[in-house]
């Protein structure tokens, strides 16, 4: 069973992890500077705090939604883009003795593996739409996000850890876990477990 999560707008189960949820009308940007601030991120705008808020609100709205998903979803058959495969290829290449279930802070971020992750992601740069977006990711792979399990990297370097805990099952200890947010994460998770359970039914039948 697979569930796609490449395309589309939070609060459905095949939401885009680049566009980081929807941007309420009184968050104080218009239509353009939305769609402007979600296609190139918050870095072209500089530090306005009008800009923070709004990519704190998407950063918060990805991590409820995808950690409601992994409560939902059997982690090593969900995909979040259409290039898992090679994202996970490549990190076994690139990182082959990293340690993703509990992720040394210091050790992440620190000149040596800055600079491997950086070629890491210019690799992937015409491939995975916004791949430097600033996304929140959790070090320790057992806990929630909260914020001292965050650290804030690039799009792409989020996806390749995440790919790697899905596909080895690190995070299968969310699965069953009580959802969290409001109605729309609700409904994104339940829609993802419904595709599962259909292609499930469907593979037994067949």
């Amino acid at each position: 069973a697979v569930v796609s999560t490449q395309s589309g707008h939070y609060g459905r189960a095949t939401m885009s992890l680049s566009v980081l949820g929807s941007t309420k009308p009184n968050d104080g940007l218009d239509a353009e500077e939305i769609k402007k601030f979600e296609k190139t991120g918050a870095n072209s705008y500089g530090n306005s705090d009008e800009l923070e808020l709004a990519w704190a609100h998407k950063a918060f709205q990805h991590t409820r939604i995808y950690f409601n998903l992994l409560c939902t979803v059997n982690c090593t058959k969900l995909r979040l883009t259409k290039f898992d495969d090679e994202l996970y290829a490549q990190f076994l290449v690139s990182f082959p003795h990293a340690k993703i279930d509990v992720i040394d802070e210091n050790k992440l971020k620190s000149v040596a593996a800055k600079r491997r992750w950086r070629n890491f992601c210019y690799t992937f740069e015409h491939h995975v739409e916004d791949y430097n977006f600033g996304t929140l990711l959790r070090l320790n792979t057992y806990g929630d996000y909260n914020q001292e399990n965050t650290t804030l990297v690039p799009r792409v370097q989020f996806l390749a850890i995440e790919v790697a805990r899905n596909r080895q099952g690190l995070n299968m200890c969310h699965f069953g876990k009580p959802l969290k947010g409001g109605k729309q994460d609700t409904v994104a998770a339940e829609e993802g477990q419904e595709r599962e359970s259909e292609k499930t039914a469907q593979e037994e039948g067949a």
